[in-house]
């Protein structure tokens, strides 16, 4: 994009107070604004093509069984009535199932823990949609409610061609979303717009009140809009993976503990129930590792046992946002973050082989999986962020 005077601006709404305060924001700013409802995924795909509904950009509630597509694209619809700006929706279903939902599925089915989210943004909402609002709607730059900023402003007032962009926290630290935009590119951030990236919550509703907006209010919490209830996880999973029954060992000793009908019920970390197949016992067993190969579900006694805890993993090297952490060596000190709402803690960073790092925190990690986003950062910029290969060294092993 070439810094011509921006007039245009498709900014995407949700039916969520952050994407209703980023419209008027824009509109405030005296953008010609245009808002964007995008159908990304279904209730039951496996109805892939009959029933459409939407995925929050900025907050999805929990607690329903399906996707709430027809109150969110009303309330959408009406942000953009109260606001007096057009709005129009595109359809990206097909998109979502061959790109996200397929791939989520396959790394279940191998044990791994992945975070759809980043890919989503990067393929869909900052790839396509950004594709079909400049050839389709004419815009010269498109917004979105994430909780984000970037070196070239909320407006792109400071765009500089001769510069990269560089993605930063959001102010609020609790709302900060750059985990999730890990994977964005230079030319996808230099076409971006992020107005409440420095504003809290409590700010953005607070607008949305004095605006009188319906939404102003609307709850809001974290999660994949096509799971329903998050206790619901695995019945979900079920409908589309086949039963793969195998055994529950506890690590060291090899005991068999119980068994399972499939790996894709656990997450590393995470309690394992009792059922009919695992048997209730006086100590609470965890999940300390996964194996696809061999179908095993490797079980630990305790919150805070030492397998549960990396000292050392492996990660692709990312595709630098920017600027790579790397100088005149293959070794660096930056932070990073397992899990979106845990904070960044320091790290030890290690070119072990072209494309290939090692990362040894300072202090181990709890439940660091494969599959799961390894975010860098360097101070408040977002370097870039890769999935986590293999846990090489616990505290155990």
């Amino acid at each position: 994009m070439g810094l011509g005077i921006i007039r245009r601006v498709a900014c995407a709404v949700s039916g969520g107070v952050d994407s209703a305060v980023a419209a008027y924001l824009l509109k405030r700013r005296g953008f010609d604004v245009v808002g964007i409802y995008m159908v990304s995924i279904i209730g039951n795909f496996q109805e892939v093509f009959r029933v459409s509904c939407n995925i929050n950009w900025d907050d999805v509630e929990e607690g329903r069984s399906t996707c709430p597509r027809t109150k969110d694209e009303s309330d959408a619809a009406e942000v953009c009535r109260h606001l007096d700006i057009q709005f129009c929706t595109v359809n990206f279903v097909r998109e979502y199932w061959n790109n996200i939902f397929t791939y989520l599925l396959d790394n279940y089915t191998r044990g791994r823990t992945v975070v759809p989210d980043v890919l989503c943004n990067k393929i869909v909402k900052f790839d396509l949609l950004h594709q079909y609002a400049f050839e389709k709607l004419g815009v010269d730059a498109v917004a979105t409610g994430h909780y984000v900023r970037t070196t070239w402003g909320e407006y792109l007032e400071k765009r500089d061609d001769h510069s990269a962009v560089k993605l930063l926290c959001g102010t609020d630290p609790l709302k900060d979303q750059s985990y999730f935009l890990c994977g964005l590119t230079q030319s996808q951030l230099k076409r971006s717009m992020f107005p409440i990236g420095k504003l809290t919550k409590t700010d953005v509703r607070s607008i949305a009140n004095e605006l009188n907006l319906k939404v102003a209010n609307k709850p809001e919490s974290m999660g994949i809009c096509f799971i329903g209830k998050r206790k619901n996880f695995s019945e979900f999973l079920d409908q589309y993976l086949e039963k793969h029954p195998g055994t529950i060992k506890l690590i060291g000793s090899g005991e068999v503990l119980g068994y399972h009908d499939g790996i894709h019920h656990f997450n590393i970390g995470k309690h394992i129930r009792s059922g009919p197949k695992f048997p209730q016992s006086s100590l609470r067993f965890y999940v300390a590792d996964l194996d696809s190969v061999t179908n095993t579900v490797w079980a630990c006694k305790g919150v805070n046992h030492p397998s549960l805890f990396a000292t050392e993993f492996i990660i692709k090297e990312p595709l630098w946002i920017a600027n790579s952490p790397f100088n005149d060596s293959d070794n660096a000190v930056v932070n990073f973050r397992c899990q979106r709402t845990h904070p960044a803690f320091r790290c030890h960073l290690s070119r072990i082989e072209k494309g290939v790092l090692s990362v040894v925190p300072d202090n181990p990690v709890r439940a660091a999986a494969p599959g799961q986003m390894c975010v860098l950062y360097r101070y408040d910029e977002c370097l870039g962020g890769s999935e986590i290969l293999k846990i090489k060294r616990t505290l155990f092993l």
